[in-house]
Formats: structure tokens, C-alpha cells, sequence
């Protein structure tokens, strides 16, 4: 039985994911803010101790944090660059085990956006870090993918743009969330 571990479990997305995952006859496993808090020091071991536990076949990292430009540099770059850093720096050491990484990022990545420049600094990052993981991982058992998502309809967009008094409908059309799961699920 495949086992899939999906880190950020408590958002939209994850959540998509994982109802349609629960279809399967898949043993699913999940990470949130309640198990690891990624902005801890503690959380690159906290997260090995969990893959050495588990040994998942497929893992889907759906952690990301979207704020505006007055937020934590260090906290911004935690949250949606280091969590994916460090799922690469264990399988590039431990490259035995026949694994796919599916990270998700986002479709600002390559765009500049003034309300929320550390956001879209961090998904450029996370591109950037997981097309270069792409060659490191190149005839090795890992597998690792970044897809970039349109925006969706989520409760981390609607916080952001509420607390920041921006109107949505004057930025872009919001896609379903259950719409992107399937198609990253279709990819496994």
C-alpha cells in the first residue's frame, strides 16, 4: 500500500487532497502547524524523525504562508522555501528509497506583485530550488515536481486580502481548489 504524506494538512488545498485521496486504497499521513512548526529550529529534525518513521512513497508539501510586506523575512522564507529545502537535503543524502516530492508553489512566482513582495520572493526561490533539485535528483530514485497553481479560492487568499482592505476581483479569477488537487493527483 502507498504511503502519501501531505505537509501543511490544515489548508484548502491540502484538504482537497486528501478527500480525494481517501477514495483510494492509500495509507495517508499528515503534517501540520500542530505537529511541526516549521519556524521552530527543531523542525528539520522533527521532520526527519517523521520520514524515518514512515517512509513515505509520495509526499505533497502544501505548507505556504501569504502575507503582506510587513511580515517576518525569516518566517516567509521558513515557511515556503526552507520545509521543501530540507525534504531535498534528506533525500539527497538518502537516495536509496523510491520517492516522488510534489511541491507547490504558486503562479506569482515569476511576477511582481507590490503588496506582497517577500511572498513572491519565496515562491521565485522555491522554483528556482526545486528546478535545480530537478538535475541533482536526475537517474537517482527521487522524483521531485513544483507545480505552480493559478490562485485559488482559500481562506489563507481571503485572509490576506480582508486584512490588508484589497479587493480580490480587481487581481484575478480564483480557481476551486478540488480542481488543482485532481490534477496534482493525476500526477502521482
Amino acid at each position: 500500500m502507498k504511503k502519501i504524506l501531505i505537509i501543511g494538512s490544515d489548508g484548502n488545498l491540502a484538504q482537497c487532497i486528501i478527500e480525494e485521496l481517501t477514495k483510494k486504497n492509500l495509507s495517508i499521513f499528515k503534517i501540520s502547524r500542530k505537529q511541526i512548526d516549521f519556524e521552530k529550529k527543531n523542525s528539520k529534525s522533527k521532520l526527519y524523525e517523521y520520514l524515518n518513521k514512515i517512509k513515505p512513497n509520495i509526499i505533497v508539501n502544501c505548507i505556504g504562508i501569504f502575507k503582506n510586506n510587513n511580515f517576518s523575512f525569516e518566517s516567509t522564507f521558513k515557511i515556503n522555501t526552507k520545509v521543501s529545502w530540507d525534504l531535498i537535503d534528506y533525500y539527497r543524502n538518502k537516495i536509496k528509497k523510491k520517492v516522488k516530492i510534489f511541491v507547490i508553489g504558486s503562479s506569482a512566482h515569476n511576477k511582481a506583485r507590490k503588496n506582497y513582495i517577500l511572498y513572491v520572493a519565496s515562491k521565485s526561490a522555491l522554483n528556482s530550488m526545486v528546478k535545480s533539485a530537478i538535475d541533482l535528483f536526475l537517474k537517482t530514485n527521487v522524483e521531485i515536481n513544483i507545480i505552480n497553481p493559478p490562485a485559488m479560492k482559500s481562506n489563507m487568499r481571503n485572509n490576506f486580502f480582508k486584512s490588508n482592505k484589497l479587493n480580490k476581483k480587481k487581481f484575478t479569477i480564483e480557481t476551486e481548489p478540488k480542481i488543482i488537487a485532481r490534477k496534482i493527483i493525476r500526477k502521482f
